[in-house]
């Protein structure tokens, strides 16, 4: 497994922060978002992984070379289909993370992917912040391109188009893909189905790059 960063020794953040979606037909205006962020739960270690309902991850993604780089995530024929910009923006301050921003200005659409790097515990902390009532909306997914995925909101706002879902890579490794959908397509689209497709066209990109 590649080197992560040290965990947070802090306290419990209950964050909740909205996210959104989508994947138009080539020409519909697409998706944007903000990050859903779970706080580190300090009792954990990493000999415990997974934990709290988590999946395993039978088949560990090495994605270093996209948390150095997120805007690698994404290829710029990926986002050009999404009708957004070939290049993404890296985004600072990200919390536990790094990541990387594609907005369509016009539209408003917008996609973001985040690397979890500042919490290396997978999807464990996801799972455990749902039992513990922190989520407004949570669910598991089918595994994406064979990876444990889930929903997860601190405010239920997919009405509004908004969805953020998460992607364990391997059992410390997880990240976000937040989105917002165009205005031309909330209430037309389903911004977590949309969401999700997305996460699959990143991991795709990785599974290439790996």
């Amino acid at each position: 497994m590649h080197p992560r960063r040290p965990l947070f020794l802090a306290s419990l953040l209950s964050l909740a922060l909205t996210s959104g979606c989508t994947i138009p037909s080539k020409g519909d205006p697409l998706p944007a978002g903000s990050s859903d962020a779970t706080a580190p739960h300090t009792s954990s270690t990493a000999a415990e992984l997974p934990y709290a309902g988590a999946p395993k991850v039978s088949d560990p993604l090495d994605t270093s070379t996209y948390e150095k780089d997120p805007c690698k995530s994404l290829t710029a024929d990926q986002a050009e289909y999404l009708t957004l910009p070939r290049t993404g923006r890296p985004t600072e301050n990200e919390v536990l993370g790094v990541g990387c921003d594609w907005r369509n200005e016009q539209t408003r659409g917008d996609v973001q992917i985040v690397f979890l790097v500042d919490d290396p515990r997978g999807l464990s902390p996801e799972y455990d912040a749902d039992k513990r009532g922190e989520w407004e909306y949570f669910e598991e997914l089918p595994n994406i391109e064979g990876y444990p995925a889930v929903i997860r909101l601190g405010t239920d706002d997919r009405d509004i188009g908004h969805c953020t879902v998460v992607v364990g890579v391997s059992d410390d490794m997880a990240f976000e893909t937040i989105l917002r959908l165009s205005k031309a397509n909330v209430g037309q689209k389903d911004p977590c189905d949309k969401a999700s497709e997305v996460a699959g066209m990143a991991l795709k990109t990785m599974k290439e790059g790996a």
